[in-house]
C-alpha cells in the first residue's frame, strides 16, 4: 500500500476531511493525476510562448506598439471615427496616404480629438445620437490608449465626463481571447494551521500554493459567447501535498441578437454579485463554480434582473453538495448609485439532511458623492436545519449585514483612500452551548474581505478547540496609500466581538492587523507582499488555556497573460 495525503481541511461547512491510505490497485487513479497536472502545466507554458510570440501579437491584440502605421487596427479604425465625426484634426496624411509611421502618444493625441467631438455631440442630443458600435470602438481604444491620453491636459479636464460616456460595455470588445491567469504564493504562519485555518499554539508551517487557470474565449458574434476555464489548484509544504485539476468554467451565453433584453448562460460558472458578502468566488484560495443557468433580463437600461439557478461544481466545492436558486435584481440610478434586491435559496453542506434549505434575502444600497462612497446591506435568512441534538429541523430566523463608508482624497500629493466598516451577524446563546444554531447568520459563500486576509475568522462564528462563539460584530478601519501608479501600501485592522458565548467565557475575539505592499509590474502582473497579525483576545484564553498571537505571511505573484483579436465593427 502507498500513502495518499489528502491533507484533513475544514471544508464550506466545516467538515474535516481526513487523510487516507489508497491501495495498490488504485495507484493508476494517482499516476492519471500526475499526467493531468503534466499536461495542464504544458498547456500553461505553451500559452504563455504563444502570448510572447511576436507572429501572434501581429495578429492583431489590443496591445499598441510604440510606432505604428495605417496597417494596424487602431490607427484604421481613428482615421475612420475622425471622418465620421468631423473631428478637429484628422491623422497627418504622411500617415494616412503615405503609409509612414505615427508614435503611440501622438495617436493618442488624434483620438482625443475624435473623444471631443463625441462628448459634445452626446452633450447636445444625448448619449443615443452616437451609435453604440461607434462608443465601443472609441472604448476600445481608449483602453488601449489610457496612459498616453493621460498626458494630455484637454483629457485631464473632461475625464469624467469622457469616462461616463464610455461606461465599459457589457459585450466584449474581442473575437476571441487566449491566455492563462492565476497565482503562486509562498506563505507560512505561527501558532496556525494552514490547512484548515484553524488556531494551534506552539505549531508553525509554511507551503507553497498554486492556482493556474488556463482559459479560451471566443465571441463570433454580438449575440453568443463561448468560454472555457480549466484551473489546477494545490498546495506542499511540510509533508503535506495537495492537487486538484478540473474544469473551472465553461459556459455557452446566447442573447436575442441587437438586444439586451435577455441573455441565457448556460454551464459551469461562477455567482459574483455586489460586494460578495453573499455570493463570492473565494478568489483567495481555489474559487467556486456552479454547474448552472443564469437568465438575464434587462426591460430598461437601468434595470437588471438576474434569475440563476445550478448545483455546486467538484472539485472545488470542498466537499460541499447541494444546489442553490434565486433571483438578484438591480436598479441603476447612475455611477456608483444603486439599489440591489435578492432572495436566494441554498440547500449546500457536507452532510445533508432531507428538508433543509437557508434562504438568504437581502437589500443593497449604493451612493457616491464626490470622493465618499457608501453601501449599506440589511439581510435577513429562514429556511430549515436540522438539529442532532434532537433530530428534527428548526425554523431558521437570522439576521445579519454591514455599513461601509469609503473615501479617496489627496494629502501630501499622493492618493489616499480611507475604509470604515461595521458589520453585524446574528447569534444565539444556544448556538454557543450547542443546543441550537437556527438564530446563527450564515454566509458560507461569500468573499469579502470584511472578515481579513487570514481566514481565522471566515463569518459570523468563531471555534476554538471545542468551544463556539456565536454570531459577531466586526469593526474595521483601513488606510491605503498610492505612492506611484504602481506602488501601493495598505494597512487594515478588524476587531471581532462576539453576540454570544458560553458562561465565563469573554465576548472579546481579537484584533486582526493586514500590512499589504502591492506592485503592479505591469497590467498583467502583480506583485503582493503581506503580513497580518492577529492579536487573540480573552475569548481564545478562556476556550485553549493560552493565548498566543497568530502570524501569517506570504508574498504572491499574480498573472494575467493573453492576447486577444479585437473585433473588427461595421461601418455606419
Amino acid at each position: 500500500m502507498i500513502m495518499f495525503f489528502n491533507i484533513k481541511q475544514k471544508g464550506r461547512d466545516g467538515v474535516q476531511k481526513e487523510c487516507h491510505l489508497v491501495p495498490e490497485k488504485e495507484t493508476i487513479q494517482i499516476r492519471e493525476e500526475i499526467l493531468m497536472k503534466k499536461v495542464l502545466l504544458l498547456i500553461a507554458l505553451m500559452v504563455c510562448a504563444l502570448c510572447c510570440s511576436p507572429a501572434f501579437a501581429a495578429d492583431g491584440g489590443l496591445q499598441i506598439p510604440e510606432q505604428v502605421t495605417m496597417d494596424h487596427w487602431a490607427c484604421k479604425q481613428i482615421a475612420e471615427l475622425a471622418k465620421k465625426y468631423a473631428a478637429e484634426k484628422k491623422l497627418p496624411e504622411t500617415v494616412e496616404v503615405e503609409g509612414k509611421t505615427i508614435s503611440k502618444a501622438e495617436l493618442a493625441k488624434y483620438l482625443l480629438y475624435v473623444i471631443e467631438k463625441i462628448v459634445v455631440k452626446c452633450d447636445l442630443e444625448g448619449k443615443d445620437a452616437v451609435n453604440r458600435d461607434d462608443l465601443d470602438r472609441v472604448a476600445v481604444l481608449h483602453e488601449a490608449l489610457k496612459d498616453e491620453l493621460a498626458k494630455y491636459e484637454g483629457y485631464l479636464t473632461r475625464r469624467e465626463s469622457i469616462e461616463a460616456i464610455l461606461v465599459k460595455p457589457e459585450l466584449p470588445a474581442f473575437e476571441y481571447k487566449i491566455g492563462v491567469n492565476g497565482f503562486l504564493r509562498g506563505e507560512g504562519g505561527g501558532n496556525f494551521r494552514l490547512p484548515d485555518f484553524s488556531y494551534n499554539p506552539g505549531h508553525s508551517a509554511g507551503r507553497f500554493l498554486y492556482r493556474v487557470k488556463p482559459y479560451a474565449y471566443w465571441h463570433p458574434t454580438d449575440y453568443l459567447d463561448l468560454h472555457l476555464e480549466g484551473q489546477g489548484f494545490g498546495y506542499i509544504g511540510q509533508g503535506q501535498e495537495y492537487n486538484r485539476y478540473s474544469l473551472y468554467q465553461g459556459f455557452v451565453e446566447g442573447r436575442l441578437p441587437g438586444s439586451e433584453l435577455l441573455a441565457l448562460k448556460v454551464g459551469r460558472q461562477e455567482f459574483v454579485y455586489g460586494s460578495a458578502f453573499i455570493l463570492g468566488s473565494d478568489a483567495f484560495m481555489d474559487g467556486l463554480t456552479f454547474d448552472a443557468l443564469r437568465l438575464r433580463i434587462k426591460p430598461v437600461d437601468k434595470l437588471t434582473i438576474d434569475l440563476l439557478g445550478g448545483w455546486y461544481a467538484k472539485p472545488f466545492s470542498n466537499g460541499v453538495e447541494g444546489n442553490l436558486a434565486g433571483g438578484y435584481a438591480s436598479w441603476t440610478f447612475s455611477e456608483g448609485n444603486a439599489l440591489e434586491a435578492y432572495g436566494v435559496r441554498d440547500t449546500g453542506s457536507g452532510n445533508h439532511h432531507r428538508g433543509e434549505h437557508r434562504d438568504t434575502w437581502g437589500l443593497r444600497g449604493t451612493a457616491k458623492l464626490g470622493a465618499v462612497a457608501l453601501e449599506v446591506e440589511p439581510v435577513y435568512q429562514t429556511g430549515r436545519l436540522f438539529n442532532a441534538a434532537n433530530g428534527r429541523n428548526e425554523n431558521i430566523a437570522a439576521y445579519g449585514g454591514h455599513a461601509d463608508l469609503s473615501m479617496d482624497g489627496t494629502a501630501a500629493g499622493y492618493h489616499n483612500h480611507l475604509f470604515v466598516s461595521y458589520a453585524l451577524g446574528s447569534g444565539a446563546g444556544d448556538a454557543a452551548s450547542g443546543v441550537s444554531s437556527r438564530k446563527e447568520f450564515s454566509t458560507p459563500t461569500n468573499d469579502s474581505s470584511l472578515f481579513g486576509d487570514m481566514n481565522v475568522i471566515a463569518g459570523f462564528g468563531a471555534d476554538v478547540g471545542n468551544h463556539h462563539a456565536s454570531g459577531l460584530q466586526i469593526f474595521t478601519l483601513g488606510w491605503g496609500v498610492d505612492f506611484t501608479k504602481e506602488l501601493n501600501f495598505s494597512a487594515t485592522g478588524r476587531y471581532f466581538l462576539a453576540n454570544h458565548v458560553e458562561d465565563g467565557f469573554s465576548r472579546n475575539i481579537g484584533l486582526e492587523t493586514d500590512f499589504t505592499v502591492t506592485y503592479a509590474v505591469n497590467d498583467n502582473l502583480s506583485i503582493i507582499a503581506g503580513y497580518d497579525h492577529f492579536f487573540s483576545g480573552r475569548f481564545y484564553r478562556d476556550a485553549s488555556g493560552v493565548s498566543d498571537d497568530i502570524h501569517y505571511g506570504y508574498l504572491m505573484l499574480q498573472f494575467d497573460i493573453s492576447r486577444v483579436k479585437p473585433k473588427v465593427f461595421a461601418k455606419k
